[in-house]
């Protein structure tokens, strides 16, 4: 699954090249592919917590 997120990452990337100016990709988009391809897939886990986790009710 890794790998494939890697290798579709290439081609967008592939193919923003090729169409140049006329591509419909933003430099974050880019920047996020670029990062992807380089860095591997990060797991980063949303952080749901509240800000009375420990807060006391009594």
């Amino acid at each position: 699954m890794i790998n494939n997120a890697i290798t579709i990452a290439e081609h967008k990337l592939k193919m923003h090249f090729e169409n140049g100016e006329n591509t419909s990709l933003s430099i974050l988009e880019v920047a996020e592919l670029m990062d992807l391809i380089t860095f591997g897939h990060t797991t980063t886990k949303p952080l749901n917590q509240s800000i009375f986790f420990s807060f006391s009710q009594n």
